[in-house]
């Protein structure tokens, strides 16, 4: 049986309790800690958060330390289990709150720690870069690419780092048909041109509209590219 959680988010003063030795996993925050740093979101929103804790624990089991198939492993279970709108997933707070506060492990687990302004970025990234955030990353590349109950282009992007690199740490990342008609496109072509096209894509927008673009229009636009990039 599904028990519904209520979700949360850390207020920006929180974001001081995030130090260098947190990032590092040498301390850890107590609830006492954050009690006066979190708050429900508005309209006391829920999801199924006990879902992913299962989840998580399997895949922290399953995987080796800072394997990048850990994306993978958890993109859609944690896109299922919170079942929230983009509007919600805006709220940079939400997605603090599950990294610092619900899922430090996680974070830890999956980026080793190289230097403190990438590790804080992991922790609390989010708002309009969609490559920042850790568990925000994978809520919304699976948001992005995935068609119902349906995660294949999901499971092809993530199955390809340069793939996630290269597509979803562009600008247009948030268009889902330049999205979807990008992953579909490049899904079987090496890296050399993954990089190449996206890179061209991505400046021939200084010149599109980017919002005018149909997801026809962009697979077309993509295919020319992959053509030029061979």
């Amino acid at each position: 049986m599904t028990t519904e959680r209520t979700l949360h988010q850390l207020t920006d003063e929180g974001r001081r309790l995030v130090g260098q030795s947190f990032l590092k996993g040498e301390t850890s925050l107590s609830d006492e800690d954050v009690a006066e740093y979190v708050e429900p979101l508005a309209g006391d929103q829920t999801a199924d958060l006990d879902y992913i804790d299962s989840r998580v624990e399997e895949v922290l089991t399953e995987y080796s330390e800072f394997d990048t198939a850990i994306d993978g492993a958890l993109a859609k279970d944690i896109h299922q289990g919170l079942d929230i709108t983009r509007r919600t997933a805006g709220n940079p707070g939400l997605w603090h709150w599950l990294a610092v506060v619900r899922y430090p492990d996680l974070v830890r687990y999956r980026w080793e720690y190289r230097s403190e302004e990438a590790m804080r970025e992991k922790f609390l990234g989010a708002g309009s870069d969609l490559y920042s955030n850790a568990i925000h990353r994978l809520w919304w590349i699976a948001e992005l690419t995935s068609q119902g109950d349906n995660y294949e282009i999901t499971n092809a992007v993530f199955a390809n780092q340069t793939m996630v690199n290269k597509v979803f740490d562009r600008w247009f990342a948030r268009y889902r048909p330049a999205v979807i008609a990008m992953c579909d496109e490049l899904a079987d072509e090496p890296s050399r041109v993954i990089d190449d096209v996206t890179r061209r894509f991505n400046h021939t927008l200084t010149n599109v509209q980017l919002e005018a673009l149909s997801e026809r229009d962009a697979r077309q636009l993509i295919q020319r590219l992959i053509n030029e990039a061979k």
